[in-house]
């Protein structure tokens, strides 16, 4: 094993599932969107589980990420929510993927393609109500209409838009969408566009509107085991099935005043024991996205956050779990490799330290060790496969026996 995996419990990934189509409407099924790799968790490996539970619908946001399913034997049926290329229809339309269809330059070359192969592409209508980035406005629906008369090779099976504030609690502005969503729908059936398959809720508007879970309800957040935010915290018995793991690979005794890092942000308080770990901004960690203030109390928060650090004193500062332990990191996270102060608590070099990682920020060259029944399976990194599934692992130890 590498110095570095994450393990992914997909025993936990099932309890999601199971969760939440335990609070599904009688009329509605779960899409299950995996995209960006099932948030880092991996695609295949978690759609695979969900499909052999009974999930009947998968979302993307490419081509690609959908054909990497298709590839590893995922036949139901598979949503690609983003714009499609004119150069990725033929090969989207040969693996029987499904198309969001958000803008009228997308028309011909569907039409097209679908004719030479004597398919007919299966679209989901994709309505702009406030999102902002694409789909058809309410303006657009007469012409849209009438080219997808024209255009034979073309059937529109799903209607649905995004939601941009369904996690606030402020319900406002997410009301509106879904009040343009029906009006938009309505207009589309008035002008004889019928029989699609209705969708618009993600992860918190499934939790907080039951009643607009339509056909669909498209979920992703949850199934990771996370909530979209804290106020949603205890609605479902989630589990989290993400856990980054490392090892200290290097180990000594400082004294009181040693400068620590890039910049020397960081000075030992005290003779105290630096740790050095393999892992680093590279690998995703101590990447944070950024995030728009939330309100007043959260923007001043953030400016003396700031205000300190140029005064040399840095508030919030990641740490990382070491046998139970919170261990802070020494001065500035490094490419591969980051500082520990681990003051005098007793470690050995090979100790395993659990570190924060974002999923979706995690490098995909890192092994992930897959948990299934008590069966231990894994992938090194993005090119090497896969190990066999007849394979025994003891969490905690990363050791690979093969049979």
């Amino acid at each position: 094993m590498s110095e570095t995996w994450i393990e992914v419990n997909l025993d936990a990934v099932l309890n999601n599932y199971q969760e939440i189509i335990g609070h599904l409407q009688p009329q509605s099924r779960l899409m299950a969107v995996v995209k960006a790799d099932a948030y880092g968790m991996g695609a295949v490996q978690v759609a695979h589980v969900l499909q052999e539970a009974g999930c009947e619908a998968f979302a993307v946001t490419t081509v690609s990420e959908g054909i990497i399913l298709r590839e590893h034997g995922i036949d139901a049926s598979i949503l690609v929510l983003g714009p499609v290329l004119k150069e990725e229809v033929e090969e989207a339309l040969q693996a029987n993927l499904q198309l969001t269809l958000s803008s009228f330059g997308q028309i011909q070359s569907l039409e097209e393609f679908a004719a030479d192969l004597g398919k007919t592409a299966q679209v989901h209508i994709k309505l702009e109500t406030g999102m902002g980035r694409t789909g058809f406005f309410y303006e657009d629906l007469e012409d849209l209409a009438q080219a997808l008369a024209a255009n034979p090779h073309i059937k529109a099976v799903g209607v649905f838009t995004h939601l941009a504030r369904a996690a606030q609690r402020d319900r406002t502005y997410t009301q509106e969408q879904y009040n343009h969503f029906q009006k938009g729908v309505k207009r589309l059936e008035e002008l004889g566009v019928n029989g699609m398959l209705k969708h618009i809720c993600n992860s918190a508007a499934f939790l907080d509107f039951p009643e607009w879970h339509l056909d669909f309800v498209r979920v992703g957040t949850l199934l990771i085991g996370h909530f979209p935010a804290p106020s949603f915290t205890g609605k479902l018995k989630l589990k989290d099935p993400w856990v980054a793991k490392t090892r200290i690979i290097h180990l000594r005794n400082v004294p009181k005043g040693t400068y620590v890092g890039y910049q020397s942000i960081y000075r030992t308080k005290k003779e105290t024991q630096l740790a050095v770990i393999p892992v680093g901004y590279a690998d995703g960690f101590g990447v944070v996205p950024h995030f728009v203030p939330q309100g007043f109390w959260d923007f001043i928060k953030i400016v003396i956050k700031n205000m300190l650090a140029l005064f040399g004193v840095y508030l919030g500062g990641e740490t990382v779990n070491l046998r139970g332990h919170a261990v802070p990191v020494a001065g500035k996270i490094g490419m591969q490799l980051t500082v520990l102060d681990v003051g005098n608590f007793s470690c050995q070099v090979g100790d395993e330290v659990v570190i924060p990682l974002r999923r979706t920020l995690a490098n995909p060259r890192i092994d992930r060790i897959y948990c299934k029944d008590k069966t231990f399976f894994v992938k090194r990194g993005i090119k090497e496969g896969f190990l066999s599934l007849n394979t025994e692992y003891q969490p905690g130890y990363g050791e690979i026996n093969t049979k």
